[in-house]
């Protein structure tokens, strides 16, 4: 059973919060939670990434432990695309809580190439996918129908440049604008491969670009190169029967929101480095769904009752707009559950202000 605290949202509350139509009278809570996830069954990241078993079971004590409003499928969410087309991932054995990562230099795609007839992967049998495949069937029959789950997905690129590299990639923005279009249309293959299975086993999407944040990317290379690719993505889910999609980028993205808006996704990310502000005023404008998030050096070093009294403060914030979500920035491995149940307790408080 969840926790008892209150029960999760239904689909159909989930669905109007991200439509920006009735509030849900407890908010929304959607706490950021990956690697942390092996921690609920004393494993780690590597072990529970390797194995659906293992995935399924963590996941499912998450579900018990927080009573999230939402579950996402993924453990180092910007690897398994990559990895399925052939890139090569380092793990962690024993008792070591390191999160996997693609090994530096190693990357498959070179400036140039012709990707016309590059790999596609298949999601039931390359690299880790089957892994995260078989947790979301296993997870969606052990929980019903009627809950929010969400596989995750790389964003087109944060896996162009897990393929490329970064410094690779940022140059040819600048000498090979067209080569660049083509990996970012590789990349958006890939995903759609991927995504297909997960809606093939019952879950919904969450996608994942936080290479894309101006802390990084500027704004016009944004709009020059990654809006037009995410848009398609966007549009090609809708076209799979997914009608809400959160588009997550960590950071301050506050000067590229009017651009994510644009993006047709319909849950945006206002991290916790984000102006609240700026972020409500494009979300009010343009009718989308956002998420706040709290710091997570607060969630894993603070006390229970600091952590309720930041939340409140967000809530407050938060209470008047349409699609407000409270949230979490990605939940550090081994944070105490009570720092991140006093989040949800807030939320729960907050319905009788």
């Amino acid at each position: 059973m969840p926790s008892p605290l209150s029960p999760p949202a239904t689909r159909t509350e989930v669905e109007s919060v991200l439509r920006c139509a009735a509030p849900r009278r407890v908010p929304l809570f959607l706490p950021a939670i990956y690697e942390h996830k092996a921690w609920f069954i004393g494993s780690t990241p590597s072990a529970i990434s390797r194995d659906a078993e293992l995935l399924t079971r963590a996941m499912l004590a998450e579900f018990e432990a927080i009573g999230p409003d939402a579950l996402a499928v993924g453990v180092d969410v910007y690897n398994l695309e990559a990895e399925a087309v052939g890139c090569t991932v380092s793990f962690y054995e024993g008792t070591d809580t390191s999160i996997p990562g693609i090994k530096p230099g190693n990357h498959i795609v070179h400036v140039g190439d012709d990707l016309t007839q590059a790999k596609l992967p298949n999601p039931l049998k390359d690299g880790r996918m089957p892994v995260n495949i078989e947790a979301a069937r296993q997870v969606r029959r052990a929980i019903g129908d009627d809950f929010w789950l969400r596989g995750a997905i790389s964003g087109p690129f944060s896996l162009a440049i897990s393929l490329v590299g970064a410094e690779a990639l940022f140059l040819a923005c600048l000498d090979q604008p067209d080569w660049v279009r083509s990996v970012l249309d590789y990349s958006g293959r890939i995903i759609k491969e991927f995504s297909k299975a997960y809606i093939d086993a019952g879950a919904e999407l969450i996608v994942f670009d936080s290479q894309a944040s101006p802390e990084l990317l500027s704004p016009s290379m944004y709009e020059e190169f990654v809006l037009p690719v995410t848009q398609d993505l966007v549009q090609w889910a809708a076209t799979q029967g997914i009608r809400d999609l959160p588009l997550i980028i960590g950071g301050n993205t506050t000067p590229i929101a009017p651009l994510l808006a644009q993006t047709g996704a319909n849950n945006l990310l206002c991290d916790f480095t984000g102006e609240f502000d700026a972020w409500e005023e494009v979300c009010r404008e343009h009718q989308r769904s956002f998420r706040r998030n709290i710091s997570p050096r607060l969630i894993e070093t603070g006390t229970p009752e600091s952590i309720y009294d930041v939340a409140c403060r967000e809530l407050r914030r938060g209470r008047s707009v349409p699609g407000f979500i409270m949230g979490t920035a990605v939940v550090p491995f081994g944070t105490p559950t009570e720092n991140v149940v006093a989040i949800k307790r807030a939320c729960i408080d907050s319905a009788s202000w």
